[in-house]
């Protein structure tokens, strides 16, 4: 049975431009499922659950001398590096998971990973690309160049050909 497109009236703003379809075929219930099976099983779902999966397989299975935290941390790094390596899950949330998990697995406590998030250096480098990010968004970088060669470039046609000479006259 063929499907038959309804006509539409283009200029009416309550219909679609495209053709609407009235015949839908009927879904059988396994193609529906085997469809959503195929949405669900993505190469990034399999990546953002493999980490956990591998995560939980080094904790029972990987037996190492010492605590039982040098195991969990062996875990939580597997975890963290598919996340990474794959970008599964954004950047910032995958920097971010040891915030969590270091304390959910006993590695440390929340304190001391907050404080190795905020530490002085990193801070002072996190406060510089801010800072840059707003010299570049409000063009200050810009005008800078202009107001330096407005002070210094006395004949614009020389700037323009990038003569130095100009520039060594003036000193």
């Amino acid at each position: 049975m063929a499907s038959t497109p309804v006509t539409v009236d283009h200029d009416d703003p309550k219909n679609p431009l495209l053709p609407v379809i009235t015949d839908h075929p009927i879904q059988r219930p396994a193609e529906s499922f085997q469809f959503s099976l195929q949405s669900i099983l993505t190469p990034k779902n399999v990546f953002i659950l493999l980490g956990p999966l591998l995560c939980a397989v080094i904790c029972l299975c990987v037996k190492l001398d010492g605590p039982t935290s040098s195991r969990n941390m062996l875990a939580v790094l597997a975890w963290i590096f598919v996340w990474w390596m794959t970008e599964a899950v954004p950047m910032p949330i995958t920097s971010m998971a040891p915030l969590f998990l270091f304390p959910l697995f006993g590695i440390c406590s929340s304190d001391d990973v907050a404080h190795s998030y905020m530490d002085d250096v990193i801070a002072l480098v996190l406060g510089s690309f801010i800072l840059a990010l707003a010299v570049e968004h409000y063009n200050i970088h810009r005008r800078l160049a202009l107001n330096v060669l407005q002070k210094l470039i006395v004949n614009y046609s020389n700037m323009l050909r990038g003569d130095p000479v100009e520039m060594d006259r003036q000193h």
